[in-house]
């Protein structure tokens, strides 16, 4: 199978997006008016972040073989990187969703709705820890290096952030200004991701185990990681130019959700590349 591990690869990339995407959202909640028009048609559009999550979750117990089984992780909170990120990455996604319905159906006050976002926003970021926590593992060269920490925390920024964008901009919950500070943050979070990654490329060439080497690997997956910087680089485009180009909103909003979905097709592959790579320092 080229991309092992399917399961998981939808669910972090679709939890790291859904993260970003919230923390973005939620700053521009917290910037707006309570009686803004956009407000309400901006917090109706975070159910497609649960969504998001709720997908990622499914995708997620079937790696474990039965949903029963994650209940079941959860018996070594605090010692298993793997219960932590299951606690975290629910207490996220029932933090979000009792946020989401108390600013959904009004029944608590701005000032509470505020400390709600900051408080979600948290959870996000410690469920981010948490998942990339997992895959530090002493055996695995590939993985348990910074480029780790790039590789989950890059989604986040800019698959996660482009989401947020699109959402802004679907629900006119944005301004040009906000739209040019998104589109270059964006921008230059790819660029420095894209060179990082060429300093990644070189680091795994260099990994030689008992049996192994990271050069054989990369050559496996090469067409992919081609692919995905491409598309990477397509997708900055495209956001870049929905948002200093581009002075209708509906052309905004069409340009960068082509941008998204690039963007999104760009992780997903790098993700699968990322599992791909997968290989120990010792007979295995």
């Amino acid at each position: 199978m080229l991309y092992p591990e399917l399961p998981l690869v939808v669910f972090t990339v679709l939890a790291q997006t859904a993260v970003g995407g919230y923390i973005t959202m939620a700053g521009r909640l917290s910037q707006m008016d309570s009686t803004a028009k956009q407000r309400q048609p901006l917090v109706l559009s975070m159910f497609i972040l649960w969504a998001f999550m709720a997908i990622g979750f499914a995708a997620s117990t079937m790696h474990l073989g039965s949903p029963l089984r994650a209940f079941n992780a959860l018996n070594r909170v605090g010692h298993s990187g793997l219960s932590n990120e299951i606690l975290t990455g629910s207490l996220f996604f029932a933090l979000g969703g009792i946020y989401w319905l108390a600013e959904l159906f009004k029944i608590a006050s701005e000032h509470v709705l505020k400390i709600a976002r900051i408080v979600v926003s948290i959870a996000g970021v410690i469920f981010m820890a948490a998942m990339i926590k997992v895959y530090l593992i002493n055996t695995v060269p590939v993985w348990d290096s910074s480029f780790t920490y790039v590789e989950f925390i890059g989604t986040v920024l800019m698959s996660g952030v482009l989401l947020g964008y699109v959402l802004l901009n679907l629900t006119g919950a944005t301004t040009p200004t906000l739209n040019a500070k998104l589109a270059t943050f964006g921008v230059v979070i790819i660029s420095l991701h894209l060179v990082i990654t060429a300093w990644q490329l070189v680091s795994i060439a260099e990994i030689t185990t008992s049996i192994q080497t990271g050069a054989e690997h990369l050559a496996i997956y090469s067409g992919s990681i081609i692919t995905r910087l491409l598309l990477l680089v397509i997708a900055g485009g495209l956001w870049l130019f929905s948002a200093f180009k581009s002075s209708q909103t509906t052309s905004v909003t069409a340009l960068s959700s082509l941008a998204f979905v690039i963007m999104f097709a760009a992780e997903i592959i790098g993700r699968g590349v990322f599992y791909g790579l997968h290989f120990t320092v010792g007979l295995l």
